[in-house]
């Protein structure tokens, strides 16, 4: 059965929507109706949104689907228990990946689920969230923007590959690699 769900599991021609089987799941869809369509994700991924004050905006979650090495991984973000955005990102992979987690592999813009597949829990992590300025960066905002942010689930994940190394010490914003920094010396 889940043979068949790799074969009709594949995106839909219209930006927004899945097609998962004769079933599609569109934005603005709620989580259960993607459960029925899809079944569970590959991976789930969940933190809140802050805002000024200190209040929570919305739950926010991403699913990612692995449908295999011959489609796109699908990721879906949601909010409050709705789609509210369907993406890809790169082509999937039969699991277990090849865990091969060197230096090179921890590059900006990997995402959480590909990197948990390839390295693994890390060895420490922490997460907070942040209010960023919104707009292009080194570039002045227009007056009616000048006060508005987004919200930014903020982590930083500590890697140790043994006492001849050093630890990497990775940066991820909304679920992906933004920063990679060498720490200290590993150890065994």
């Amino acid at each position: 059965m889940l043979a068949s769900l790799f074969v009709w599991a594949s995106p839909a021609g219209a930006a927004g929507s899945l097609r998962c089987g004769s079933r599609l799941v569109s934005e603005g869809d709620r989580a259960a109706d993607l459960l029925a369509a899809c079944g569970e994700p590959a991976f789930r991924d969940a933190w809140g949104q802050a805002q000024p004050g200190g209040n929570i905006l919305a739950d926010t979650e991403e699913w990612t689907y692995n449908f295999g090495p011959h489609q796109l991984l699908r990721v879906l973000r949601l909010r409050n228990g709705r789609i509210v955005g369907i993406d890809s990102d790169g082509y999937g992979f039969y699991e277990p990946a090849n865990r091969r987690c060197d230096s090179g592999a921890l590059v900006p813009g990997l995402s959480k689920f590909r990197l948990l597949t390839r390295c693994g829990e890390p060895l420490t992590r922490k997460s907070f969230g942040l209010l960023r300025p919104l707009g292009p960066r080194g570039r002045p905002l227009p007056p009616a923007y000048r006060h508005a942010y987004e919200a930014v689930y903020r982590e930083e994940w500590v890697y140790n590959f043994g006492s001849r190394y050093l630890m990497r010490i990775l940066t991820l914003e909304d679920g992906r690699i933004v920063d990679v920094e060498n720490g200290g010396r590993g150890f065994d």
